[in-house]
C-alpha cells in the first residue's frame, strides 16, 4: 500500500487555545516499505499516526493512498476504507479482557464477510504463525506482555491488511520481548506488507528502511537505509 500526503496539517482548537499538532507535513511511504517516525513528545508523530490510519481528518492539506484521496472522507467512509486494509499495533496492546486470545483476534473478520470456517482457519494459522496458538483459549490477564502484543499483532493481520500502523510497539516491553516484536514486523515487512511505526527508541527505527523526523509537527529530516 502506497502512501502520501502534502501540505497537511491538523489544527485542534478550543475556545480559548489553538494547537498546531501538524504544520505543512509532505511525505511519501512506497509500497511495501518499512518507515519509522521519530521525534520528541508532542511534536505531532501520534496525530499523524491518525490521519494515515483514517481515524481521523486534516484540518487541511492532501492524504492519499495507492493514488486515492481520502484526506476528506466523513467518519463512516473512513471506517468502511480501512476495514480490512488497514492493521494497528498499540503500545497498550487493547485487547478485550472479557475476550479469549482467539476470539480479540477473530474480532476485525467480524465485520468483514467471512463465513465462521473461514474466520477459525484465518485465525488458526495467524496463531500458528505467531507461536501463540497453545494461549488460543485464556485471556489477555493470563499472558506475559510479550505474549499480549503477540496477540495485538495477530489481531492487526489477520485480515490480511496491505498496511499496518505501530504506534510505540515495544513501549510497554523488556528488551527482549520488544526484539522479538520487531523481528515478527520485519518478516511481515518481507512479505510484502507496507509499515509505519511512531517510536522513540533508536534500536528500533534501525529495522526501517527510513526515517521520518518531526519536530514542532515539521518534518525537519529523512533518514535512509537504517539497517
Amino acid at each position: 500500500m502506497k502512501l502520501s500526503t502534502e501540505n497537511l496539517e491538523k489544527v485542534f482548537r478550543t475556545e480559548l487555545v489553538e494547537t498546531v499538532a501538524l504544520n505543512g507535513v509532505s511525505i511519501n511511504v512506497n509500497d511495501g516499505e518499512f518507515v519509522a517516525i521519530m521525534g520528541p513528545s508532542g511534536c505531532g508523530k501520534s496525530t499523524l499516526l491518525n490521519i494515515l490510519g483514517l481515524l481521523d481528518n486534516p484540518s487541511a492539506g492532501s492524504y492519499k493512498i495507492d493514488d486515492v484521496e481520502v484526506g476528506a472522507l466523513k467518519e463512516r467512509e473512513r471506517t468502511a476504507y480501512r476495514r480490512g486494509k488497514i492493521g494497528f499495533v498499540f503500545q497498550s496492546f487493547n485487547l478485550i479482557e472479557e475476550m479469549t486470545v482467539e476470539e480479540n483476534i477473530a474480532l476485525p473478520l467480524t465485520y468483514l464477510k467471512y463465513s465462521s470456517a473461514e474466520r477459525k482457519k484465518m485465525v488458526e494459522e495467524v496463531m500458528l504463525s505467531l507461536n501463540i496458538a497453545h494461549r488460543a483459549k485464556h485471556f489477555p490477564n493470563q499472558l506475559s506482555g510479550g505474549q499480549q502484543q503477540r496477540v495485538a499483532i495477530a489481531r492487526a493481520v489477520v485480515t490480511k491488511p496491505g498496511l499496518i500502523l505501530a504506534d510505540e510497539p515495544t513501549g510497554n516491553l523488556d528488551s527482549k520481548n520488544g526484539s522479538d516484536v520487531m523481528a515478527i514486523l520485519s518478516e511481515l515487512n518481507r512479505q510484502g506488507t507496507t509499515i509505519v511505526m511512531v517510536t522513540h527508541s533508536k534500536r528500533d527505527a534501525k529495522y526501517a528502511n527510513r526515517v521520518i523526523n518531526l519536530f514542532d509537527g515539521l518534518v525537519v529530516d529523512t533518514l535512509e537505509d537504517c539497517m
